[in-house]
C-alpha cells in the first residue's frame, strides 16, 4: 500500500502510520530500530529505499527518507508504504521543500519508534561531524558512503577520520569485510612466516582499496603499496614473506576470488562484489561501536595515505 500525502507534517504522518499498519495487519511491536536516510537527489532516495528495505529482511525497522527539494513554500510532503511494497519494514519518505528539512531532529522525533535505537545514513554527501549534528546526536549508529561522495578518496578518508566518533562507520570499510576474512585465515596456515611486504591492488580513487592497504599496514606492521588498476575496487593482495608469495586475486567481474600459495593448488572462494543491501545488514547487526574501524581510521590510514593534507 502506498500513501501520498502533500503538505503535510510528521505527527500527522506518524498517526497515518499507525492506521495503516492496522489496515496491513502489522505490528510495531517486530521493529528493532529506526533508520533515517538523509539523501540529496531522488535517485539517492531509490537506491537507499531499495537497499534498506532488504536489508529489513534480516533486521524489520521503520525507515524515513529525508530529500530536501526545491520549492517556494516551506512544505512536507510525505510518501508512505506499508504492506507488500515495504517488506518487514514500514516506510515513509519526506520531500521537503524551501529549508523545511533544515531542523532534521525536530522533523523526524514524531517518526522515531519507542525505546528502539535510531541509525542514521548518509547515502551522499555526509557532514564533516556527523556526530555533532543533531540528528547524528540521536543516533546510535551513523553510518557514510565516502564513495557516493564525490571527494576523492584520500580526502574524503581524512575527512571521515578526523571527524570520527564512536558509533561512525563507513560502508566502504564494511566492503572490505570478505577480503580481511580471507586473508587472515591464509596467515593463519603454516608456515607461520613473518609478512615483508604487501601490495593491494585495485582502483585507488575506491575507499575499499584504501582501507583494505590501511588495516594490513596497521595489523602486519610492514609497508603496503596500493597498485592502480582500472578495476571498480579491489582486485587482488599480495603478501610477501620469505618462503614466497601468498595472494587473493579477484578477476573483474567475477564473484569468486583464487587463493595463491607456495606449493599448493589453487583454491577458489567466494568474494563477490558487496552490494548496499548486504552492507547494510552487516552494519545493522551491531549497535556497538566498531573498534577495528576506529583504530584503522586513526592508526592505519597515516601509514598509506600520502603525507601532508
Amino acid at each position: 500500500m502506498i500513501i501520498h500525502m502533500n503538505g503535510t507534517n510528521t505527527a500527522r504522518v506518524g498517526l497515518r502510520l499507525d492506521e495503516l499498519r492496522e489496515t496491513a495487519g502489522s505490528s510495531a511491536l517486530g521493529r528493532v530500530l529506526t533508520l533515517i536516510i538523509i539523501a540529496k537527489n531522488e535517485g539517492g532516495v531509490r537506491d537507499a529505499i531499495a537497499s534498506a528495505a532488504g536489508a529489513a529482511r534480516a533486521h524489520p525497522c521503520r525507515i524515513i527518507a529525508v530529500l530536501p527539494v526545491d520549492g517556494e513554500e516551506p512544505k512536507v510532503d510525505a510518501e508512505l508504504r506499508v504492506g507488500p511494497e515495504a517488506g518487514l519494514s514500514e516506510i515513509a519518505i519526506l520531500r521537503c521543500s524551501n529549508g523545511s528539512a533544515d531542523n532534521l531532529e525536530t522533523l523526524v522525533i514524531p517518526l522515531l519508534l519507542p525505546d528502539a535505537p535510531v541509525v542514521v545514513w548518509w547515502v551522499q554527501d555526509a557532514p564533516e561531524n556527523p556526530s555533532r549534528t543533531p540528528i547524528g546526536a540521536m543516533a546510535q549508529r551513523r553510518i557514510t558512503t565516502a564513495q557516493n561522495s564525490g571527494v576523492p578518496a584520500d580526502e574524503i578518508l581524512r575527512r571521515v577520520r578526523d571527524g570520527y566518533a564512536p558509533g561512525d562507520t563507513d560502508l566502504a570499510w564494511t566492503g572490505v569485510t570478505f577480503w580481511r576474512n580471507h586473508l587472515a585465515a591464509m596467515l593463519d596456515e603454516p608456515p607461520h612466516e613473518v609478512v615483508e611486504r604487501a601490495v593491494v591492488r585495485g582502483n585507488r580513487t575506491h575507499p575499499a582499496v584504501v582501507f583494505l592497504a590501511a588495516w594490513l599496514a596497521l595489523r602486519l606492521e610492514v609497508p603496503v603499496e596500493i597498485e592502480h588498476t582500472r578495476g571498480t575496487a579491489i582486485d587482488g593482495v599480495s603478501m610477501f614473506r620469505s618462503s614466497g608469495e601468498l595472494r587473493l586475486d579477484r578477476p573483474i567481474g567475477s564473484d569468486f576470488g583464487d587463493m595463491v600459495r607456495p606449493d599448493r593448488e589453487v583454491q577458489r572462494v567466494n568474494l563477490t562484489m558487496r552490494t548496499m543491501e548486504s552492507k547494510m545488514i552487516e552494519e545493522l547487526r551491531e549497535m556497538t561501536p566498531d573498534t577495528a574501524y576506529e583504530e584503522v581510521l586513526k592508526h592505519g590510514l597515516e601509514r598509506v595515505l600520502p603525507s601532508g593534507e
